[in-house]
């Protein structure tokens, strides 16, 4: 079990020469904060070292293979470069610097660890042969990260040859746990192999099993005569422009822009200062800073519902604070489920009381226990919020190369009362970092949520796509309309790990099972949980709201409350009732199509816009060559605030490759566009 941490940048030259001339800087980041946005940028490329033999910077995933050769000491068909652990083809690694500045490519060469402890991996990603037969200096450049450091057991080498591979020279030992987290932009100096053609290996290495994974990126090779000078000019600082006007200069690659306005959107760019004079600014970078905590949309409109009807909208809670929230939802409607009649309650301490494991109490996937005792070394359950047991199943613990786990916690039979709608009600964590099954993600794992209405003969799939990072998350569903008007029914919860990867886990607790009356008619889905910090693994959560009818011609309204810490929002709810912000009746008085979130993007995103009158309107989503690729909206619309998901998908339901792509909202009345990147 692996877990991927954040990168940040560390740069180590073991030579350094500088040219260009007035060179900009580049790679301008921003973090926004409330009423703050942090300004992060990369050194100006000084790089000249003569003549530039060899450029790779893998700019597209699907050749990134293909870009340099590679060569297996030993060759396991598991592991090494461009193959993952199971011995599949892998086409890149992510998350690297594009190739220039603005661009939207993250690409780089991967090498992967062996899944077997008995084997060992041994292979070259080499360059063509480079000619330095009429030079006297040589330099190379690269960058390079890590992911899942923890496990390294061995290092990696840059090598040089001067006959063709036949032997090799070690020029850089790449240690994992030096570089850790970080990126590293390396530069060396090879000038003792100049005079002759060279080939460059990139050796990664591992003998153990279950180590590391090694992303080299953005390669360089030149030769020169000695004779190269530092025409980038005298570095003396750095200009930072908002909306082009200079607030600021600095000497550091690092800068926080206060007294900002929540809302409003920025443009940010940097120069670099010499005593010459100055550069031209990178790439500029557009940014809103937002307060530490946020909700949208503010209003949820459903149209008039009939009786067992059921309908779905989502709202989004983001968290661009320093620190984790723990937030809490509450309505009336949502209380009155919270103490309506109790079909079955299982606190799920010392043993299951009211569910089984149809694997039987020595060989079912799933046990009890705390978080102490049901933790490993790649998963640790957090604490619940009573502190007690819950039921669990733990993944990681199995290991890879495990059996299959696909465990069942199945409820006793539970028999309706038939006054009023149905309610699931539980606390569960499953963290889920590489995402369900159909990603094909090497540590995939699903967690479902079903219900039989013939003693488990036939299961219908109530939720399969939950995620609560690596927090307990309360949620609650509408059972009704699953279970119609039987007689009894079952629910159960299911964990597989896809036919064998090494997944994590998932625990459950506190569950409860009620029956409502005609006042129980609004869910909120998860109420209650915690948003970690900005930048962290599910920053963001996804809360559904459903609304189910219990008569024909139900309309009605509810507040919903969203508190965390000093924090507190209101979102309103109209059922055949049009409600608006803060309950004034203002509606928007512009369109406006916003940016999408989360961004990038994997697997979904969803898209917010402003509908100032009644028109009819389009969301469309265009690859880069302009090409339409799915249609999300299209209709007449009233006025309101909207928002739609889009999963990267085309209309034909094809799965879109990873790269940019452009929305636009379109209408007679307004046109906007904007950019999105989807990353697999």
């Amino acid at each position: 079990m692996k877990i991927t941490k954040a990168i940040f940048i560390n740069c180590v030259l073991f030579s350094f020469i500088s040219g260009q001339n007035l060179c900009p800087p580049g790679y301008l980041n921003t973090l926004f904060y409330d009423e703050q946005v942090n300004l992060f940028w990369d050194v100006p490329d000084t790089a000249n070292y003569g003549d530039l033999f060899f450029d790779e910077c893998f700019e597209a995933c699907s050749t990134a293979s293909s870009a340099m050769d590679i060569l297996w000491a030993v060759d396991d068909s598991s592991g090494g470069w461009f193959r993952n652990s199971a011995g599949d083809a892998i086409d890149c690694g992510s998350g690297m610097f594009p190739c220039s500045d603005g661009g939207s490519d993250h690409f780089s060469a991967w090498a992967h660890f062996t899944d077997s402890a008995t084997v060992t991996v041994d292979s070259r990603l080499v360059t063509p042969t480079i000619d330095l037969t009429s030079y006297t200096t040589a330099h190379i450049e690269f960058i390079e990260a890590y992911e899942w450091v923890i496990d390294a057991s061995d290092s990696n080498m840059v090598e040089v040859s001067i006959d063709g591979g036949e032997t090799w020279e070690v020029v850089y030992v790449s240690l994992p746990w030096d570089v850790g987290d970080d990126v590293w932009f390396m530069t060396g100096d090879i000038s003792e192999y100049a005079g002759n053609e060279i080939i460059v290996a990139f050796r990664y290495y591992d003998s153990v099993g279950y180590g590391e994974s090694w992303f080299v990126d953005e390669i360089r090779v030149w030769g020169g005569t000695g004779t190269e000078t530092n025409v980038c000019g005298t570095f003396e600082g750095y200009n930072i422009y908002q909306d082009g006007a200079l607030i600021e200069t600095t000497d550091t690659e690092e800068y926080v822009v206060t007294d900002l306005e929540n809302g409003t959107e920025y443009c940010f760019e940097v120069t670099a200062v010499y005593t010459e004079g100055e550069s031209d600014p990178c790439v500029a970078v557009c940014t809103t800073p937002m307060g530490p905590f946020q909700v949208n949309p503010l209003v949820l409109n459903f149209d008039e519902t009939n009786a067992g009807e059921y309908q779905e909208m989502t709202l989004i809670i983001q968290n661009f604070d320093t620190l984790d929230y723990e937030y809490d939802i509450f309505s009336l409607a949502v209380a009155d489920i919270e103490i309506a009649i109790d079909l079955l309650v299982d606190p799920m301490e010392g043993a299951f009381s009211t569910f089984f494991d149809p694997g039987g109490l020595f060989e079912g996937s799933w046990g009890v226990g705390d978080s102490a005792f049901a933790s490993s070394t790649y998963l640790d359950y957090a604490v619940p919020w009573d502190g007690g047991e819950f039921a669990y199943v733990n993944d990681d613990a199995n290991g890879d190369g495990a059996d299959p786990t696909d465990g069942w916690l199945i409820s006793d039979e539970v028999t309706p009362y038939g006054i009023g709608p149905v309610f699931l009600l539980a606390d569960i964590f499953f963290p889920n970092p590489d995402g369900i099954c159909a990603t094909g993600n090497l540590y995939s794992d699903d967690g479902l949520i079903k219900v039989s209405t013939d003693d488990g003969t036939t299961w219908a799939v109530v939720d399969s796509v939950f995620s609560t990072g690596w927090n307990w998350q309360r949620y609650m569903y509408n059972l009704s309309p699953y279970i119609g008007d039987a007689a009894s029914f079952k629910v159960a919860f299911e964990y597989h790990d896809c036919n064998g990867n090494w997944g994590y886990g998932i625990a459950v607790d506190n569950i409860m099972i009620k029956e409502g009356d005609e006042f129980t008619w609004l869910t909120v889905s998860p109420r209650k949980g915690t948003t970690p910090y900005a930048g962290s693994y599910n920053d963001s959560i996804t809360v559904t709201v459903g609304v189910y009818a219990p008569y024909d011609g139900f309309t009605g309204t509810d507040d919903i409350l969203v508190t965390a810490g000093e924090n507190e929002i209101t979102v309103q709810v109209g059922v055949g009732v049009q409600v608006a912000v803060d309950g004034s009746g203002v509606l928007p008085r512009q369109f406006a199509l916003h940016q999408n979130y989360p961004n990038p993007f994997n697997p979904e995103t969803m898209i917010w816009f402003d509908v100032a009158k009644k028109t009819d309107v389009a969301v469309s989503v265009y690859n880069i060559l302009g090409k339409k690729v799915s249609t999300l909206l299209y209709g007449t619309m009233d006025a309101g605030i909207y928002q739609v998901k889009w999963k990267g998908l085309m209309d034909s339901g094809e799965q879109l490759p990873s790269g940019l792509y452009f929305y636009e909202l379109k209408s007679p009345l307004f046109n906007s566009v904007k950019k999105m990147v989807l990353v697999r």
